[in-house]
Order: C-alpha cells, then sequence, then structure tokens
C-alpha cells in the first residue's frame, strides 16, 4: 500500500512539475482518491460521496482556471490537422500536399464543397507545413 501512495504522490509531483496540473487542482484529485480509498476499503457511501464532491470541485476549477473553453494547445491543433488530412507525423510536406489537393478538390466551393470545410482543410495544410518548416530548422 505504501508503495502505490508513493507512487501516486511521485506521478502528482511530476505532473505539476511539468505544468500538466496546477497546484489548486491537486486537493479535488486528492480527495478523489481518498474516496476510492475509502471505497475500496468498504465505506462504499463515504467514498463514493468523496469522489462525487471532488468531480464536481474539479470541474468547475477547471472551468475556473481555464474559462468555459480551455486553450488548445499547439500539440493539439496539430495532431487535429493531421486526423483531418489524414496524415501522420511521419509524412513529409508533399504527402501532405498530396492529401491536401485530394481532400480540397472534393470540398471546394467551387464544386458544391462547403466553404467552411476548405477554409478548414487549408488551414490545417498551412499549419503541419509551418509545423515542418520549424522543425526543419531546429538543431538536432
Amino acid at each position: 500500500m505504501a508503495i502505490l501512495i508513493t507512487l501516486i504522490v511521485a506521478a502528482l509531483g511530476w505532473a505539476v512539475w511539468k505544468g500538466k496540473l496546477s497546484k489548486k487542482q491537486l486537493p479535488p484529485i486528492l480527495l478523489g482518491l481518498a474516496g476510492g480509498f475509502l471505497a475500496a476499503r468498504g465505506n462504499l457511501i463515504i467514498g463514493v460521496a468523496a469522489i462525487g464532491v471532488a468531480v464536481t470541485w474539479y470541474r468547475g476549477l477547471t472551468w475556473r482556471l481555464f474559462g468555459t473553453k480551455a486553450v488548445q494547445t499547439d500539440e493539439y491543433a496539430a495532431d487535429k490537422a493531421r486526423f483531418m488530412l489524414g496524415v501522420s507525423r511521419f509524412d513529409n510536406a508533399e504527402r501532405i500536399r498530396e492529401r491536401h489537393r485530394a481532400l480540397i478538390a472534393k470540398n471546394h466551393p467551387d464544386t458544391g464543397g462547403n466553404p467552411e470545410r476548405a477554409r478548414e482543410l487549408n488551414e490545417a495544410r498551412d499549419l503541419l507545413l509551418r509545423e515542418l518548416e520549424t522543425k526543419a530548422r531546429e538543431p538536432r
């Protein structure tokens, strides 16, 4: 049990250190873990109630910390663009342009496609090409 607690504390410490979690998010997380522990030890009503309070507290806290719409990271935007174009992170610029041409041919407003979808495809292509250029300039 001590090893499990040590691993949880180490994981939470790492998450705070790396910026994945805010220090303000730790109390509801710890309350949820304590509720899970209590539920596993037989205090089901108290444990489930603690988990419910922790989830409500954490959800409200993240809304206050990040607003109703959380800011998306650059990695998320790039992954979303890759998904939209159907490419992987290992594909080169030519493959990205090839997939964009194929998709824009089907979705271009001049051929009856959706202008919003065409705009999203163009933005996805531009984002991925900029990312490739940035990676090419970085020293290894």
